[in-house]
């Protein structure tokens, strides 16, 4: 489970077991490389718009299973799924 979110939304609620991948602190591609490509990927946001760009870079990489979830983690939190908070 990657969260392409901020750090900040990330400590706000999470997803258990997320690992926090910041897309817009270019985290994610300095993370890739240390990934292991052969495993299956679920990649979130907010609302599915940074997940999806993520997506395509793993894609790109050679990744062999990404899954972006869709519409994002305020649909998971709203749907009274599991959240952890920091």
């Amino acid at each position: 489970m990657l969260d392409v979110r901020t750090p900040e939304e990330f400590a706000k609620g999470h997803i258990p077991g997320a690992i926090n991948l910041d897309l817009q602190g270019g985290r994610l591609e300095k993370k890739v490389a240390e990934l292991d490509k052969s495993k299956t990927y679920l990649v979130h946001c907010a609302g599915g718009v940074r997940s999806a760009k993520a997506c395509v870079i793993l894609d790109k990489s050679a990744f062999a299973h990404v899954v972006n979830l869709e519409p994002g983690f305020k649909a998971w939190e709203n749907a009274g799924k599991p959240v952890e908070k920091k």
